[in-house]
């Protein structure tokens, strides 16, 4: 039984015109609700109408009134459990789910060599597909239901680097698509591509959108602005890596002012990582609207260092969330990565009482949305948005009694907590298990594909 003190100014109703053909197709009912929305921050029990299109069509505190839906609608009885909007991760990569724990003394790049050199350079066909969506899926019971997917090269053979994007489609997983464009070839080649792609993404709802993984400034110079001009001129974001390790920050702190000079800093660029700064590079960053993606799971694995959030959120900074890809942070777990990021923030400044367990669940889900510019689709319950949502039992495991459901998911839920995980009114995942994909036979041509790989590297 939650407190009293939890329900205290929740008394409004969220409604959508609803008509005899967007008649509900589902109903969860009685769930302790928390939408996570800007001006809502209590959470209230009540009910959330989904349309057969996907979309909620009513929130309100009590019960919806029959006339909502019909005989026809599933009704699934939410007493006694947390209802909220699935995570957002804002940097991953979904490849490297086949990787846990490889170089667990590396930093940065001696893990960057053994998993791009070592094992990269002997991929063969379906090796990306595979490894993807065991990636996605993977999220997906973790609670994760949109992605974006920051995608790499590893040789030249287009048809393979575009499996990443194949097994987003297959995983039922939300996803932002990261194209990286070919640097080997000239730019016209790549952006004739991406909008090949972008042109039949059209017939896919789960993709939210395609942004660029600018790769030229650390690569091949020139190319960067070429990758930027592109974005802009399609409207797409842009997601770069840096400042991620310490011992290469001089070096990446150099090249900040041609960032500056060259006018490729826009509102739709996040920094992934993004830890090493100085007040000069969080000044300009914040004077240009730009973001950054913080990885906390990630950036503690590898020794990176810790952002200071904290202080780019009162400069204006966008923060959102990520949990990189599996071979950094090893797990997938949103509730992990709120906990690494806040307890390791309390412990640096010597003080509890800056963010906020609600502050963390917004980062992991509304604030990446609104980084990633797909907020208007995913990040929060409301109605006219996608029906992406966590059904959550805090008692299974078992965490006592709630005095405040915000700070139990953060401080004592964890993925095994998630009953159910629905993505665009559609239950993907029950009890930890896949609804629509057969694990144990991905699993085993996982394992196949490691064993090649591993064998060739020797």
């Amino acid at each position: 039984m939650l407190s009293a003190n939890c329900w205290k100014n929740t008394f409004f109703i969220l409604i959508t015109g609803i008509t005899s053909s967007l008649a509900g197709k589902t109903l969860i009912s009685n769930a302790t609700i928390l939408t996570l929305t800007d001006n809502q921050d209590a959470s209230f029990v009540g009910d959330i109408l989904i349309g057969s299109d996907g979309l909620i069509k009513e929130i309100t505190t009590g019960s919806i009134s029959r006339s909502s839906f019909n005989d026809n609608t599933l009704v699934v009885d939410a007493t006694g459990k947390i209802v909220m909007p699935g995570f957002v991760s804002g940097h991953s990569h979904l490849w490297q789910s086949a990787f846990r724990g490889i170089a667990p003394d590396g930093e940065l790049w001696p893990w960057l060599e053994k998993l791009h050199f070592v094992y990269g350079q002997h991929f063969d066909d379906g090796d990306f597909f595979a490894f993807t969506l065991h990636g996605a899926i993977d999220q997906l019971i973790h609670g994760i239901t949109t992605t974006y997917n920051h995608s790499h090269w590893l040789g030249d053979d287009y048809e393979q680097y575009l499996e990443q994007y194949e097994a987003g489609l297959k995983s039922r997983q939300n996803f932002v698509f990261a194209f990286a464009l070919d640097l080997s070839q000239d730019t016209d080649v790549s952006k004739k591509r991406l909008l090949k792609l972008m042109d039949e993404a059209s017939e896919h709802s789960s993709v939210l959108g395609f942004s660029i993984n600018a790769r030229g400034y650390q690569r091949t110079p020139k190319k960067f602005p070429e990758e930027l001009a592109i974005a802009k001129e399609l409207g797409l974001t842009t997601q770069i890596h840096y400042l991620e390790q310490s011992s290469r920050q001089e070096n990446e702190r150099s090249q900040f002012s041609f960032f500056v000079e060259s006018g490729v800093l826009y509102e739709g660029m996040s920094f992934a990582h993004f830890i090493h700064t100085d007040e000069e590079i969080q000044d300009a960053a914040a004077k240009a609207n730009t973001s950054m993606i913080w990885n906390p799971l990630s950036n503690g694995r590898l020794g990176s260092g810790l952002a200071d959030v904290t202080a780019y959120i009162e400069k204006g900074i966008g923060v959102g969330m990520g949990v990189d890809g599996q071979a950094s942070a090893d797990i997938s777990d949103p509730f992990e990565n709120m906990r690494m990021g806040l307890y390791a923030t309390r412990m640096r400044e010597e003080n509890s009482k800056g963010l906020q367990p609600i502050d963390l669940l917004r980062l992991h889900t509304l604030r990446t949305a609104e980084v990633l510019k797909v907020s208007d689709k995913v990040g929060s319950l409301e109605p006219g948005k996608l029906a992406d949502l966590l059904i959550i039992d805090p008692q299974s495991p078992i965490t006592g009694p709630i005095f405040d459901p915000y700070a139990t998911l953060v401080f004592a839920c964890n993925a095994s907590n998630i009953e159910s995980v629905y993505v665009q009114g559609e239950l993907q995942v029950s009890d930890g298990t896949p609804i629509n994909h057969d694990l144990s036979l991905l699993i085993q041509d996982v394992d196949t594909r490691n064993r090649r790989l591993r064998l060739a590297a020797q």
